[in-house]
């Protein structure tokens, strides 16, 4: 008799709890029952949502790398002492150089660039090149360098160039109407650029003073002029562009050496230049001076002539 009033309490608790109760219970796969043998429902466990991945439409997109046309460097250089052969085998003494060098992207996709070097330079007051009433201040126009070419960055750190070069003297000497003494020619070069500046090529911030590299190149032709004033024939060419760093100071320590040999491999000339650099205005990090001095030595009559200078540059 109790076994039946307690099962008609429970199918009429049953029958009083709403749908979605009798859902959960019904459904569920395990029950606990109670001391007094009364069944406890188990509710379900609901699994925990899984987190959601973010839509390929919602990725920031990456900004485009902002590119430069063109780059390179403005250069003006006070020579108090030294020598210097011109193109016309004479030996004069240089008092200021005016430099450019300029580089712009004529296929960019393909990393290709021409390249431009200018030099132009000036003669103190000797052998009466100038009007003598000028004095110690007096200069005149003498030497005009000229290269330029393409430059083809085909493979990582590789750059191959071909250019031409022309070395002009503007010095008239004894004619009254056109000067003497012109050397020009024709060269090829492969670079390897050491430093990573160069990965930055072409952009925005890229620095073309800190490019360093070591190179390989051969002049098919011309002539080019010793300190003996002897024309020559040149031939192999090494070259190597190197800086370093000054602990945590705004300067650096640039080494620029270029060897040439005649186009028989015989050793002729080391041109090497060496010096400090600064860029000391925050401000202004494009603004760099230095002190340096410009040497060119001739293995076969053993003869070294010596520039020094304090020169004010610009980078862009």
């Amino acid at each position: 008799m109790r076994r039946a009033v307690m099962a008609a309490l429970l199918f009429g608790w049953l029958g009083a709890m709403p749908l979605s109760a009798r859902q959960t219970v019904v459904s569920g796969t395990e029950s606990n029952v109670t001391s007094n043998g009364q069944l406890c429902p188990v509710p379900e466990i609901v699994p925990a949502s899984e987190p959601r991945t973010p839509q390929s439409d919602e990725a920031v997109p990456a900004e485009p790398v902002p590119w430069r046309t063109a780059w390179g460097l403005v250069d003006l250089r006070i020579i108090p002492a030294g020598p210097k052969t011109a193109p016309n085998g004479e030996e004069y003494h240089p008092n200021f150089c005016m430099d450019l060098d300029l580089n712009f992207w004529i296929w960019r996709s393909q990393r290709v660039y021409v390249f431009v070097d200018a030099s132009f330079w000036g003669e103190k007051p000797e052998y009466g090149v100038t009007n003598g009433r000028d004095g110690d201040l007096g200069t005149s126009k003498r030497e005009f360098d000229l290269s330029g070419g393409v430059a083809w960055n085909y493979a990582g750190s590789w750059e191959a160039r071909a250019f031409g070069y022309s070395l002009n003297n503007l010095n008239r000497g004894s004619d009254p109407v056109t000067p003497s003494g012109f050397n020009d020619g024709f060269g090829l070069e492969n670079r390897y650029y050491i430093s990573p500046e160069y990965e930055k090529l072409g952009q925005t911030g890229f620095d073309v003073t800190r490019a360093t590299f070591l190179s390989v190149g051969y002049y098919p032709s011309k002539n080019m002029v010793g300190n003996d004033g002897r024309v020559f024939t040149p031939g192999l060419f090494l070259r190597a562009y190197l800086t370093y760093d000054l602990c945590d100071w705004p300067c650096y320590a640039f080494v620029d050496s270029t060897y040439i040999a005649e186009s028989s491999f015989q050793s002729k000339l080391l041109l090497f230049d060496v010096g400090l650099a600064a860029r000391p205005f925050r401000c202004c990090r494009q603004c760099e001076f230095r002190l340096g001095s410009e040497n060119t030595a001739d293995f076969q009559v053993r003869d070294v002539q010596n520039l020094w200078y304090a020169s004010v540059r610009f980078v862009f």
